[in-house]
C-alpha cells in the first residue's frame, strides 16, 4: 500500500505538540496614569503602563536581577498590551504564549545560563516553631495570577507594613528575591498557605521622608522582622542562578 505525500507529512506531526500563542494581541505605547497591576491568566493578558522587564518577569518568572543584556528602555518605556487567546490556558500555557508575544512583536532573542551568586534560604530555625498563621487552601487555583485566585495575595499598606493572605512558602519567597534582588529559596519544609504580617517599621526600618531608602536597611529590617514577627530565619550561602541573556530585542511597533 501507499501512501501519498501530504499524508506521511501529516502521520509525521501528529504527536509534535504545537506552541500556544495568543490570537489577538493589541500593543501600543502607555499614555501614562496607575494601572492595576498585570494579569495573565487563562490564555489572556491585560497590562496597562507596563515595562518589558516585568513582561519579561511574568513571561519567565525571573527577577531582574537575573536579567542580563537589557537596554535602558525595558525599564523606561511603558505600554498597554491586551492579548487573548481563543482558548483556555493554563498558567504555563499561558506563559508560553507570552514568550511568544515577545519573541514576535519584541524580536526577542535570548540564551540562558547559570552563574554563582549570593543568595539566601528561607527557614525555621532549628528548635523553634513559626509564628505564620495557617490558612484555609480551598478555592486555591493552580494559577496564582489569576484574578480568581482567593489565594496568594501580597499587600503593602502605609507604614511599611507586608502582608499576606493564603500565602504559600515558594511565592512568599519569589516576593522576598523581588525585595531583595535576589534569590530566595523556600527551605522551611512547610506546605499549605498561611496569612502572615510583616511590619518593617516595627522591626526599626525608618527611611528619611524625601531620600531614598536604603537597601540595606531594609534587609535589617526584613531579616530582623522575620525572625521576631514570624519565627522565619534568613540564612546566606551562595547558589546556582538562572540567567537569562538578551541577544536582541526591538521597540514594537504600536497597532
Amino acid at each position: 500500500m501507499k501512501f501519498g505525500g501530504a499524508f506521511l507529512i501529516a502521520i509525521a506531526c501528529v504527536g509534535q505538540a504545537q506552541t500556544p500563542a495568543f490570537d489577538v494581541i493589541s500593543i501600543k505605547p502607555s499614555g501614562g496614569g496607575i494601572g492595576e497591576p498585570p494579569q495573565l491568566s487563562s490564555g489572556r493578558l491585560r497590562a496597562h503602563n507596563v515595562n518589558v522587564h516585568t513582561l519579561l518577569y511574568m513571561a519567565y518568572e525571573m527577577q531582574n536581577f537575573q536579567i542580563s543584556g537589557a537596554p535602558g528602555w525595558l525599564e523606561s518605556e511603558r505600554y498597554d498590551v491586551d492579548a487573548k487567546s481563543d482558548v483556555t490556558a493554563d498558567a504555563a500555557q499561558s506563559r508560553l504564549m507570552l514568550q511568544a508575544l515577545l519573541a514576535d512583536r519584541f524580536k526577542l532573542k535570548i540564551h540562558r545560563d547559570t552563574k554563582e551568586m549570593t543568595a539566601y534560604s528561607l527557614v525555621v530555625p532549628t528548635g523553634k516553631m513559626h509564628k505564620l498563621t495557617p490558612a484555609d487552601k480551598t478555592g486555591c487555583e493552580a494559577d496564582p495570577m489569576s484574578p480568581t485566585n482567593p489565594c496568594e495575595h501580597i499587600r503593602t499598606a502605609v507604614g511599611f507594613v507586608i502582608t499576606g493572605e493564603k500565602l504559600s512558602m515558594p511565592m512568599f519567597c519569589k516576593m522576598l528575591s523581588s525585595l531583595f534582588h535576589l534569590t530566595v529559596v523556600d527551605k522551611t519544609g512547610l506546605d499549605g498557605v498561611f496569612d502572615l504580617k510583616l511590619d518593617l517599621g516595627k522591626a526599626g526600618f525608618a527611611p528619611t521622608p524625601g531620600q531614598p531608602a536604603s537597601e540595606i536597611d531594609g534587609l535589617n529590617a526584613v531579616m530582623s522582622g522575620l525572625q521576631d514577627q514570624l519565627g522565619l530565619k534568613l540564612e546566606r550561602s551562595k547558589s546556582m542562578v538562572e540567567i537569562l541573556t538578551i541577544d536582541h530585542i526591538e521597540k514594537p511597533s504600536a497597532n
